[in-house]
């Protein structure tokens, strides 16, 4: 059993972070709108960014694990075998705690990097993290803009294009018990990855889109909570094969 929505409340949740140039912005802008959202680290990022990590958890929000690498769980499984699954969750999950300054057991969810699950996965994850394993709806618009790897930073009227891009999707379907997935980092420069020197600008339309989309759900009436205080639904994974 996963989870893709909530009973009521709505969840903003960032992946692949952090990321030293676009994560403390949004923690920013967080703060400003009194609100708490839901970050899932990657470990290997965490080690490198440790205070923007420490801030996360000193603020006051969710903090969930993305593993260690980024990879595809499925193919871990597959290449690898059931204790490479293991590790990398194990291992994505301890790096963060030590980051933030907190338990390993106040990590209490986790999110499959391209939501790769199976029964097999499920079954080798199952004791760590029971039924807290986090689906939700793809994050719409922010994750292949820059798939060309040519961002320019200074071309503010594509910036605002994107940003409106995400806006405009996700408005259309937000509701109470919506999970909001975005990112606010990228897979690019961790190993095994491409690289490419503007990887830390990835998730500028969605530094844009975010104060927003949190002002529209807001006047829609709906309260941002944290993943913990949610009445989460769990179902069966559409991606269970």
């Amino acid at each position: 059993m996963v989870i893709y929505k909530a009973k009521n409340d709505v969840a903003l949740l960032f992946d692949d972070g952090p990321n030293p140039k676009i994560t403390p912005k949004i923690l920013d802008i967080l703060r400003l709108k009194d609100v708490k959202a839901n970050f899932f680290l990657i470990g290997m990022r965490a080690e490198k960014s440790p205070d923007i990590v420490r801030q996360i958890a000193t603020e006051g929000h969710e903090i969930g694990n993305h593993t260690y690498t980024h990879k595809k769980l499925v193919e871990i499984l597959q290449k690898q075998g059931d204790q490479a699954v293991t590790d990398e969750v194990i291992k994505g999950r301890d790096a963060i705690a030590k980051a933030a300054g907190i338990e390993e057991d106040q990590i209490i969810f986790l999110r499959p990097p391209y939501f790769s699950w199976n029964y097999e996965v499920a079954r080798i994850i199952e004791p760590l993290y029971g039924n807290n394993v986090v689906m939700s709806g793809l994050a719409i618009g922010d994750y292949d803009w820059d798939a060309d790897h040519k961002w320019d930073e200074q071309d503010t009227q594509a910036i605002s294009a994107y940003a409106k891009r995400i806006v405009d999707a996700w408005m259309k379907i937000i509701e109470n018990g919506t999970l909001v997935g975005f990112h606010d980092s990228s897979e690019h420069n961790l190993p095994g990855n491409k690289h490419y020197d503007n990887w830390m600008n990835r998730a500028l339309p969605t530094l844009e889109a975010l104060p927003i989309i949190i002002d529209n759900i807001l006047q829609k009436g709906f309260r941002i909570c944290k993943l913990s205080e949610m009445e989460l639904v769990r179902e069966e994974s559409a991606r269970l094969s």
